[in-house]
């Protein structure tokens, strides 16, 4: 999961932002560029090393022109971009979940403001943080205004704004906010301990004091990736680590001088914890993926696992259960698919996802469509899937740009993509963080996703099979 880049502050911090309004294009300013390279190993002979820079110059070529053909490509493709330089790259992030988002202070009626949680990876030279962010998104009703014009110095326009910065021991590796109260953000980094900070307190303390979480949370003795919290039970977290363990804690438990130990230690994966998740539907139930192509379903009655299968030939990086469908989950695979399963036969999978060249690192499902799942790979693709698509005819030239399922590739990012994470509150929207230092929010055009045959979150779910 480490993103193989040399880290540099990234010193171009000029974003690029796209809005179709009713499709007039307003475009400002440029993309940053690359900052970081993915790590070499060095060569002793001089004949080698000019071999690799040969090869590492020929891949940025490569990188830039696809870059190129992708931004002039974005009027047709997208209904917003906005891409926001980071000063460093993030490994998380996640749009805070709030009710409803914020109207925009001067232009309520066309402008909404939605927070985003991401982080800091740095070099050990400087300090990492947790931030939380502005972002400034177009409402429907600022869609519907034909000729809506952003050409004014004081007009709004879609952006991405820093707003709270919470020093932090170590690079953030995942940040998560409490579904019940989205003030609250668990944070895995570096180290072994989970943090977990309360915004509102943290704004009120000196950040230049050092990190001071709200509680520090043990049980791991190594650094890792999965977190999750409990959507039914208020203060449940649970965490996976590379120490093969899972824990679970209750936050709202009384901690002794601000360190809270594990109210539970599951061990049953033989290698690295990759990934954790609650089920949405079962409060008793989490699942867990990890190196040794698990896939373990726990139940916290028992303690126990209720399921175990190799799922995977390879290591599993992420899992995601579907919000609407008691019995459907996703998982991410380093064997470059992701997998569909019922959880009432996991030892078949439904179906395998087939489109991404490289590692799938994460998988998510929309929170407002059952059968659309987003998945981002080292191949620095985030791609949108339809299953209601699957089996479908194709004409053959369709048919090289993927399977049938294959709704949206999303190209914007140039290196690998970290994180990203589905918008509740306006469906479509995703964001995304990238080891090229940005941080990017988006939404496909409508006249790709613009079907009847899409399953919308006030539509029935899908029978059960």
């Amino acid at each position: 999961m480490n993103s193989g880049f040399v880290l540099k502050k990234n010193s171009c911090l000029t974003p690029f932002i796209l809005h179709n309004f009713s499709g007039k294009l307003k475009t400002l300013n440029k993309t940053p560029t690359q900052k970081g390279k993915r790590k070499k190993k060095i060569c002793i002979k001089k004949i080698k090393m000019a071999a690799v820079e040969d090869d590492q110059e020929a891949g940025q070529d490569q990188l830039d022109e696809e870059f190129s053909v992708w931004k002039k490509n974005t009027p047709f493709l997208y209904d917003l971009v906005i891409s926001h330089p980071l000063e460093w790259p993030s490994l998380t992030v996640q749009w805070v979940p709030l009710a409803a988002p914020l109207p925009h202070p001067t232009d309520p009626s066309s402008f909404s403001i939605h927070k985003l949680v991401f982080g800091t990876h740095t070099s050990d030279d400087f300090p990492n943080f947790l931030m939380v962010g502005d972002a400034v998104l177009p409402t429907s009703v600022a869609d519907a205004k034909i000729g809506t014009s952003c050409s004014s110095a004081d007009s709004v326009i879609p952006k991405v704004e820093i707003t709270q910065k919470i020093r932090v021991d170590g690079e953030v590796n995942r940040a998560r906010c409490m579904p019940q109260n989205p003030a609250i953000v668990g944070a895995k980094t570096s180290g072994c301990e989970v943090y977990v900070f309360d915004c509102t307190k943290q704004a009120e303390r000196k950040q230049r004091d050092g990190c001071d979480p709200d509680l520090r949370l043990t049980g791991h003795d190594k650094e890792g990736y999965g977190l999750s919290w409990s959507p039914f039970k208020q203060g449940y977290l649970v965490s996976g680590s590379h120490d093969n363990r899972i824990c679970l804690w209750d936050v709202s438990a009384n901690a002794q001088d601000k360190v809270l130990g594990a109210l539970q230690v599951y061990e049953a994966h033989e290698s690295v914890v990759e990934d954790v998740s609650w089920h949405l539907k079962n409060e008793n139930l989490f699942g867990s993926v990890g190196d040794d192509c698990r896939l373990v379903i726990w139940d916290t009655r028992t303690n126990q696992t209720q399921h175990s299968v190799k799922a995977h030939k390879k290591e599993i990086n992420y899992l995601s259960f579907n919000p609407y469908n008691e019995w459907i989950l996703a998982t991410a695979s380093s064997d470059a698919t992701v997998g569909l399963f019922d959880l009432r036969k996991l030892t078949v999978p439904l179906h395998a996802l087939s489109s991404h060249t490289e590692e799938v690192f994460q998988v998510e499902w929309d929170p407002n469509h059952e059968t659309v799942l987003a998945s981002s790979a080292d191949d620095r693709r985030l791609n949108i899937w339809d299953l209601n698509r699957i089996g479908e005819e194709q004409l053959e030239l369709d048919a090289d740009d993927g399977p049938p399922e294959l709704l949206f590739s999303h190209g914007g990012h140039k290196a690998k993509i970290s994180d990203f994470s589905w918008n509740k509150n306006e469906s479509w929207v995703i964001s995304s963080v990238a080891d090229d230092n940005t941080l990017q929010v988006w939404q496909m055009a409508e006249s790709i996703y613009g079907d009847d045959d899409i399953v919308a979150a006030d539509e029935p779910p899908l029978a059960e099979k």
